[in-house]
């Protein structure tokens, strides 16, 4: 049974010994990229904030007002179709 002392601890207590420079290189990689994915993870949630106050406000818009925007992107995509 592994301990809290081992010196490599791995999950579960598990030893992990890696010895090829690439995986430890991965790893370091890995380990070091935390900063950037909480970034792109704050970047995502800004996002996700602003595509729900998006929906609020247009389920404010009543189906007249609707209508013509969307008659108004179909123009702007090109497709002129009822």
């Amino acid at each position: 049974m592994k301990t809290a002392s081992d010196p490599h601890p791995a999950l579960d207590g598990e030893v992990m010994t890696v010895t090829d420079p690439a995986e430890i290189e991965r790893l370091m990689y890995v380990a070091n990229s935390d900063a950037t994915v909480l970034d792109d993870l704050d970047q995502c949630m800004t996002r996700l904030r602003q595509a729900q106050l998006a929906k609020a406000a247009l389920a404010r818009l009543d189906s007249s007002d609707l209508r013509e925007l969307f008659a108004a992107r179909r123009l702007a995509l090109g497709d002129g179709t009822r």
